[in-house]
């Protein structure tokens, strides 16, 4: 039986030169597509905020949306020190978990309080999928020997996970505790 390591299409024998090359473009790829996921974050809060009826839940998202501005200003300040011009490019697992956000809205268009678990559920599967962009990105970085921007990155990880930790955790038990047993 043939071992699917030895011949999965890399061409392990290519230059370093051509290897760091095509790991520099897949570090500005995975830039441009943080880039969309935080600009179209804020675009589609913006279109649903005004449904949220829980004060305290609307706070919390209101304090993460100037979370996504700090983050798109380092990655501004990233595009900058690479002599990049600020592009995205659209990043399909963002658009994907969107996707699935909008169907349990509807689902729940008439039942507020799913309505808004829906919401915190879905703010956490995309404060996840930051953390996991961001310390990727944060790791090519690195690899790269871009310590700047690894740095840069490094915090938004840090303030996602503080998100978490601080609001989310809470607020999720909070909402979900009627339906405990």
């Amino acid at each position: 039986m043939e071992n699917p390591l030895q011949n999965d299409g890399y061409n392990f024998n290519r230059s370093p030169l051509d290897s760091r090359k095509t790991l520099r473009r897949f570090f500005s790829e995975s830039l441009k597509e943080l880039y969309f996921s935080e600009n179209i974050i804020f675009t589609e809060f913006g279109k649903i905020s005004h449904k949220i009826k829980s004060e305290k839940l609307k706070f919390i998202l209101k304090n993460h949306l100037i979370i996504h501005l700090k983050h798109k200003e380092r990655l501004e300040k990233i595009f900058q020190m690479q002599n990049e011009s600020l592009k995205s490019k659209e990043c399909a697992a963002i658009i994907a978990l969107l996707n699935e956000a909008k169907q349990h809205f509807t689902i729940f268009s008439d039942d507020i309080v799913n309505w808004e678990i829906a919401l915190i559920l879905t703010s956490r599967k995309l404060a996840h999928y930051k953390i996991a962009a961001y310390g990727s990105a944060a790791h090519l970085a690195i690899n790269l020997n871009d310590h700047a921007a690894a740095t840069l990155l490094a915090i938004d990880v840090q303030e996602e996970e503080e998100f978490i930790d601080k609001y989310l955790n809470d607020i999720t038990y909070e909402f979900l505790k009627p339906y405990r047993p």
